[in-house]
């Protein structure tokens, strides 16, 4: 055992609010998913029913690492934390170590190089990683649907063809789930779907073109067919969505993109998304 093994201890019940606290300040040095300090996403990862949690306290009290793995499906699955102050004392090794030795899966919401290399070493390979992007809605580009494009809402009538485009934009990329209606709808309309935020292009002959899709400060997904691609249908969605979003009030975007993605990544940055950070999934190497 090393001395970081020592600090470590079961993680109590109540520990939520101090994770989070933790989770605020590697966000703040880090970068990442803004999300991952909220106490309800904490709680998912470290205090999710038949999980465990252990957790490293400075003497004056102060959590400054954190480690919790998981069931996730058919697997299980570790995060960890390491406070940036604490970071050189082997805590984020003694963390990884641990979750290693009960999960196939290790997931953060802000990858580093460090913590990069500290999973390499460990022959853990990347399965996952996409940029957590914002757009400030103070300053929205002017972009305009195409000539004779125009811009449906999220509607009873209406649903079965985003569906249809999400299909049509996606079937192409790696790993695509190809969802049915029904499981594509319940996994995107919840509390904080904004169906007046959510679109459909048309054009001229009536074929749909593409569609985003929107939650409370997020843009969840934007597709455009293969057909309509090049043609600036995805940028007059995208700002279309930003624009009903500022009306609403909203100051701020999200978004994530994935790693092997880098036309979207690009399409977003032209039109003034800037990147927060990484999140990323490893698994041990076959």
């Amino acid at each position: 055992m090393t001395d970081a093994d020592s600090l470590f201890a079961p993680l109590a019940a109540d520990a939520v609010p101090a994770v989070s606290r933790l989770a605020a300040r590697c966000l703040s040095v880090d970068g990442g998913l803004p999300l991952a300090a909220g106490e309800g996403f904490t709680a998912r990862r470290y205090a999710a029913e038949g999980g465990l949690a252990i957790g490293a306290y400075d003497p004056d009290g102060t959590l400054v690492a954190a480690a919790a793995i998981r069931p996730t499906g058919s697997t299980v699955t570790g995060t960890a934390l390491v406070d940036p102050a604490a970071r050189g004392r082997g805590l984020g090794a003694a963390a990884l170590d641990w979750c290693l030795a009960g999960a196939e899966v290790v997931e953060t919401e802000s990858l580093t190089d460090a913590a990069a290399a500290l999973f390499a070493s460990r022959g853990l390979t990347r399965s996952f990683a996409e940029d957590v992007m914002r757009h400030d809605l103070k300053e929205i580009p002017d972009v305009v649907p195409p000539d004779g494009v125009r811009l449906v809402g999220w509607a009873p009538d209406t649903v079965s063809r985003f569906h249809a485009a999400y299909r049509a934009a996606f079937a192409e990329r790696p790993g695509f789930p190809d969802w049915d209606l029904d499981q594509w709808t319940g996994w995107l309309v919840d509390d904080d779907f904004r169906p007046p935020w959510s679109l459909l292009a048309v054009g001229p002959d009536g074929a749909d073109l593409g569609f985003v899709v929107c939650g409370d400060g997020w843009l969840v997904q934007v597709g455009t067919t293969p057909a309509a691609r090049g043609r600036g249908v995805g940028a007059a969605l995208t700002v279309a969505a930003l624009r009903a979003a500022a009306t609403d009030g909203a100051s701020e975007m999200l978004l994530d993109v994935n790693v092997n993605n880098p036309g979207a990544a690009g399409l977003y940055h032209r039109l003034g998304f800037t990147t927060l950070g990484r999140r990323a999934r490893f698994t041990r190497a076959a």
